[in-house]
């Protein structure tokens, strides 16, 4: 079975993988991540989505924990996409080298057995609103930051709307005085700001790869004044640049609210550097036990034994599920239910011997200090 346009090489919906490898990689379970990044590579355009989802899961669960990992994974992708010319654009020849298999393996290897450190909620647009007419008082009446550095920089005088300057300065100014909470209230105030039918206009900052109304994004004037505040003095390991340029190779394929969170994530990271905070810097490999990720890239071979096997059942999402993807053939959810049975009865045994070794070392330690003793 192919991929279509809207479904995986198995059948499953892209949105469902998307969110299986999301709770696999924060769940920090190695195989069912390995298992569904295997999903995306195998399907037809899976490459280009697997690309953007890695990023979106690393500024959801890691970040400024593994703050090198992006440039790791862009290095990949300039890799991988040789390979898949030199492949001839065949997705079968592609998806079969054992070298692609291998990185791909590493690189969620290491998202997977990565510290955990989720970025603080980004506001919601409720939240904005809530603001905007204080706030709008507050400029209006002189209460406006001062002008910034990478600001008068950024923007331009003759293309940007001064409205781009005021908000500029004020998400500058939050970043360089270490305000994360402000800061991100102004990212999204910005992209409230860019989902209106008429907002300000700006220069065009967007790469050639980008096309259409994409390129008039206020994004883009957004990740300019990030990159020009990092490579000016708040990014010594040149960790928030890469991954600015990670952001826009893969813009295309991350849709909004991944963008959103990864210029959340970036914010993040800008703002503990003002604050010194502790930013890893260092590759992964030198920060994290990399035995648990050289035993995945060993037994990688079974995960796609395991995809091939998938391939042959014709799968569909249970509505309002909460776990990953499932199929719905005969054979395959009684699989599934007397797996889930045994699985349950496996759990409550283990309780049960857990409970009782508890019980014995209680009596035990009773016996020792003489609890049951009377006086």
């Amino acid at each position: 079975m192919s991929a279509s346009g809207k479904k995986t090489i198995c059948g499953y919906d892209w949105n469902d993988v998307y969110s299986a490898l999301f709770r696999s990689i924060g769940n920090g379970d190695m195989n069912r991540a390995q298992r569904w990044a295997a999903e995306l590579l195998c399907s037809e355009t899976g490459v280009s989505r697997l690309e953007a989802v890695l990023l979106a899961a690393w500024g959801e669960h890691v970040g400024a924990a593994q703050a090198k990992w992006p440039a790791v994974w862009h290095a990949q992708i300039a890799t991988l996409r040789s390979e898949f010319i030199r492949a001839g654009g065949d997705n079968r020849t592609f998806r079969n080298n054992p070298t692609i298999r291998n990185k791909i393996a590493e690189c969620v290897g290491y998202l997977v057995v990565s510290a955990k450190r989720p970025r603080p909620a980004m506001p919601k647009q409720t939240d904005i609103y809530k603001e905007a007419d204080v706030i709008k008082a507050r400029l209006a009446s002189g209460g406006a930051s001062h002008d910034q550095v990478s600001t008068g920089r950024v923007w331009d005088t003759r293309e940007d709307a001064p409205t781009m300057r005021t908000l500029g300065n004020e998400l500058e100014s939050a970043i360089r005085t270490g305000q994360t909470t402000r800061a991100l209230f102004w990212i999204v105030w910005i992209l409230t700001l860019d989902g209106q039918k008429t907002h300000p206009v700006i220069k065009e900052r967007a790469p050639a790869t980008c096309t259409g109304k994409i390129r008039k994004s206020l994004c883009w004037y957004i990740l300019a004044l990030l990159d020009d505040m990092a490579t000016s003095g708040l990014d010594v390991h040149n960790s928030v640049h890469q991954t600015i340029e990670l952001t826009k190779t893969v813009w295309m394929r991350l849709g909004s609210r991944y963008r959103k969170d990864l210029l959340g994530t970036i914010v993040v990271m800008l703002c503990e550097r003002v604050r010194s905070g502790p930013i890893e810097v260092r590759l992964p490999h030198e920060t994290i036990d990399t035995k648990p990720v050289r035993a995945a890239i060993e037994d990688i071979d079974s995960i796609y034994e395991e995809l091939a096997r998938d391939i042959k059942a014709v799968p569909t999402v249970v509505p309002g599920a909460a776990d990953e993807p499932v199929t719905t053939t005969t054979s395959a959810l009684k699989a599934q239910r007397a797996a889930k049975k045994a699985e349950k009865e496996a759990k409550a045994n283990l309780i049960n011997m857990s409970n009782a070794k508890m019980e014995q070392t209680y009596n035990m330690m009773r016996r020792l200090y003489g609890m049951d003793d009377e006086d």
